[in-house]
Order: structure tokens, then sequence, then C-alpha cells
């Protein structure tokens, strides 16, 4: 089988990736205690652990139970050794490249070295992994999916030195080492091979645990094509069986053309125009509230996905995608071009305060954004009609947009997310809102230390129950404040040949071939 995915892998080591690419390759080889359900965005399931964890009342303490008679790809035993040994290799990352690459590990747990919000992973027997937290944290079961967690074969990770810097004389994560040498990890597929800027080869695991969903196909062909053009051309063609992403402008076309449309259920992803109140340290026109609120109204949200998402897409009912755990509806200011307006003259702003600019990045496709020039120049229509003067400008996505939008360079600008983990805290903790070093995020400018404060409140919860009670006043918070607009939750189309068979999408970009058969 052959998969076309939006660009290259990163490092063959999966702890040491954040990049959409790498991760889903990593699905296939690695496999972590817990994962999701196949087809699913927040439904967790035991996989190297023998069921769900029993929790201790103060939610400090987490006990797993292993399965046995699990081999690694290199034919050692799974164990609650290697877990520790994971684990541990991973709070013990040193600063530099180790640090800077394994971003979900710090993100997660809140730091490495004793920093790290785990006090101990230790084996009570070959069977058992005790996992004791510092504070209660109310998304460690749905954060561990991530593919990042994956247990790799100790054997495999000394022998190889994994832990060599700089990265690029690390073997291991270059994906240098002979076959069966590399990302070891017990999953239904094992890595071969790969050619950075063609190919990367997974053959199936003859050997795999778990023989009622062993693999069907002998080998995936995963190659990076980041043009959608490139992408519909080659499944038209058959030079490609599955295409992770095409445009949704190009969904009509392959139809046509006798190709699947990849269901993937509820959307993971929002896209926002965030609003940043303060910049150089330096108020804008968006801190006056009566502003924001009219750039609530002024923007239609259903012309934009009429335009752009053929029907992919759904205007949002609040801050974050509403199948996300915790999610809260909020009653958003609506379409109004009338009371846009008048917001506008509430404001009292001169004309040249109205001449504001709009960015939005070039040289990229994210799946909440499909076609960010064309998405920013409607918005932009809009607010004019609205009474402000907009420029658009553009930066390339790597060459400084992303960090030009994260550092709060930009006073209004088009951004979003696609969930790590579907839960509150990732969307508007991890990814927005949330302080940093105890100030307000550059991004927005947004100072609400009671907000932040309720944030900070959940993610030490005990139960997740308890968490989201505190998201919900933070979503309402944030739809009294509007610190950012909601765009769309969209639902990024994949497409398939006829050939395929048995794949099952999701929203959240983690999905598994060990379902999948191809025919003639």
């Amino acid at each position: 089988m052959i998969v076309a995915l939006d660009g290259d892998m990163v490092f063959a080591d999966p702890s040491l990736v954040s990049d959409g690419n790498s991760l889903y390759v990593a699905a296939q080889v690695v496999q972590n205690l817990v994962q999701l359900q196949p087809g699913t965005i927040s439904t967790v399931i035991p996989v190297l652990a023998a069921a769900l964890p029993t929790v201790s009342t103060d939610g400090l303490t987490y006990t797993f139970k292993l399965r046995t008679g699990v081999k690694f790809h290199d034919g050692t035993d799974f164990n609650a050794d290697a877990v520790v040994y994971n684990y541990t290799r991973w709070q013990g990352y040193g600063k530099g490249d180790l640090q800077d690459n394994a971003y979900y590990y710090g993100a997660v747990f809140g730091g490495f070295g004793t920093s790290s919000n785990i006090a101990s992973v230790k084996a009570s027997d070959a069977s058992t992994v005790v996992f004791t937290l510092k504070t209660p944290q109310s998304n460690f079961l749905l954060a561990s999916t991530l593919a990042v967690f994956g247990i790799q074969s100790p054997t495999a990770l000394k022998a190889a030195s994994a832990d060599t810097t700089p990265l690029k004389d690390n073997k291991y994560a270059e994906g240098l080492l002979p076959q069966g040498q590399d990302m070891v990890g017990t999953g239904p597929f094992m890595f071969k091979e790969w050619v950075v800027g063609d190919h990367i080869t997974l053959v199936k695991n003859p050997s795999y645990w778990d023989t009622a969903n062993a693999a069907h196909l002998d080998q995936i062909t995963f190659k990076g094509m980041g043009d959608s053009t490139a992408k519909l051309q080659a499944l038209q063609s058959g030079g490609v069986d599955l295409a992770f992403s095409i445009s949704p402008l190009d969904v009509k076309t392959a139809q046509s053309s006798g190709l699947a449309i990849i269901d993937r259920g509820a959307s993971c992803n929002q896209l926002n125009l965030d609003l940043n109140q303060s910049v150089g340290g330096q108020p804008t026109i968006y801190a006056n509230k009566s502003v924001r609120t009219a750039v609530a109204e002024a923007v239609n949200k259903s012309s934009y996905v009429d335009a752009f998402y053929s029907g992919l897409g759904k205007v949002p009912t609040g801050f974050m995608p509403p199948a996300t755990l915790g999610f809260k509806a909020e009653a958003l200011p609506a379409f109004d071009a009338t009371k846009a307006k008048a917001d506008l003259t509430a404001a009292g702003l001169t004309a040249d305060q109205l001449k504001i600019d709009l960015n939005y990045p070039s040289n990229v496709v994210r799946p909440y954004m499909p076609d960010p020039k064309g998405i920013a120049t409607a918005i932009a229509q809009d607010l004019q009609a609205a009474g402000f003067t907009v420029t658009l400008k553009t930066e390339d996505w790597h060459g400084g947009y992303v960090s030009d939008a994260t550092g709060g360079k930009f006073s209004m600008y088009l951004f979003g997310w696609t969930c790590d983990w579907a839960g509150a805290d990732n969307f508007l903790y991890t990814a927005w809102f949330g302080y940093q070093d105890g100030k307000p995020n550059l991004q927005f400018g947004w100072k609400n230390d009671a907000a932040n404060a309720l944030m900070l409140k959940a993610l030490q919860e005990p139960t997740v129950d308890a968490a989201n009670a505190d998201w919900g006043q933070v979503q309402d918070a944030l739809a009294t404040d509007m610190p950012a607009v909601p765009i769309v939750n969209s639902t990024p189309p994949g497409s398939m040949t006829s050939k395929v068979h048995g794949f099952v999408g999701a929203s959240n970009g983690i999905e598994y071939f060990n379902t999948v058969w191809l025919t003639q």
C-alpha cells in the first residue's frame, strides 16, 4: 500500500517529534499503555496495559496491570521494567537537542527532571507499573494516548545509544540503523527504512502479539506530498492508494473520479481570528471590548464554511470543537453587519485607528485552514463593510509566521489548532490562553487572572468531571471577553481508491492501518 502524507518525518524516535507526519507513521509501529479507540478522539482503551488503570482517590497514583507475553520487534520482552525505562529516559532528557525536541513530554508533565510532575514510575512486579504524581493531573490518561509515549525496546535504545546528541549524529533518531534496529516497538508494523525526502517503509510484524488484530498488509510505503493537486493526480492514476489529506475544493473532483472521501467524524480542530490586545507592551485597539465585539459580529462565518470547506466545516458554538471533553456551548456573537457598525462607532475610534492589518500565512495548508489567503481576503471584505480599513499581510508559515504569531508580534491574524488530545486543556490552556511565566500569553495579551487561576485549578483536579466544571467557567469568561473569534471547526478530507478496505478515519489524525486490506 502507498500512502501520501503531507510531508516527511522529522525523526525515527517518536519521543522526539511533535509533527503530524512523524506521529502518523509511529502510531503504526509503537504502542502505548493506553491509546484511543480507532475512529474516536477521546475514548481511551488499554493496549499494552491489560486494563485501564486503578486510580487513587487523591488522583496521585495510577496503577497499570500489563499484558504478558508481548514481544518487541527485536524479540525482547515487553514488561514493567521496559515501561519504567522509557518514562525514566524521557524525564531525564538533558537541555539542548533532547528537551528542545521532546515537546510533548515537557508540555504534558510540566517539564523534565525535577520539574516533571511525575514523582516516580516503579515496577512493583513484572506486570505491574505504578505512576506516582506530585499533584493530581486531570489530563494524565487522555494525554497518555499520544504516540510520543509509545514504549520502545530498552535493548534497542541502549544498543543504539539513542540519547546521543547532537541529534544529527544520532543514528537511531535519524533512522540510519540496519532494518529492525530503529523505532523498535510492539505494534502490528515494523520500521524498515527511511529515505529522507522520498519515502518511509514499514513491513508487517509476523509475530504480532494481538493475533486477532494483526496486519493484513505486507508493506506500507509513506510518501511526503505537500501539493494537493499532485496528491489528487496520484490517486487518480493509481500511484497512491490513500492520501491523508486533500483540499476541500478537490472533494467533488475526487468523487467524480471514483475516489472515496475519508469520513473523519467529529471535528477536532478550530480556526480562530485572533485579536491581540497588547503588542510590544503597547495596547492595541483590540484592548477595547467594543472593538472585539464588532469584529465578532462583522465576520460572516457561514459564508467562509460554504466557500472554502465544501460542507466539511461548521460554524463554532464555543472556543473548542464540540466533541472535545469539557466543551460548553456559548452564546457567541452572531453575524450582524448593522450591529457591528454600531459597536464600532461606540468604540469611538479615529479613522487612523480603524486602519488595521490582518496577517495570514503563506506556503502552507492546515487542516483547519485549506486556503489561508482566500479566507483572509473574505474576512477582510467583511471587516471593511463594518468600517475598518484592512491591509492584508502575509509571511511564510515556516519562515517566521508561527514564531511571530506566538511571540505576540501580530495584532490580528489567522491561527488554529488540531487537537493533540481532545480535552479542554489542550485547546484552552496548552494551545491558546494559558499564562506564560505568570503573564498573559503573548498571542492575545488577554489578562484575566481569575480565568488563568481556574485553568491551573482544572489541570490539578483529581477527576476529569471536576476539571470540566472548571473548564466550563473558563469558557464563560472567554465568551464574555472574546479575546479571539472562533471561525470554523472543520473535518479535513482525505481520499482513497476503491482498492482500499477497512480504513477507519479520525479527525485527530491518529489512524491505524492494521485493519486495512487492498483488492486488485
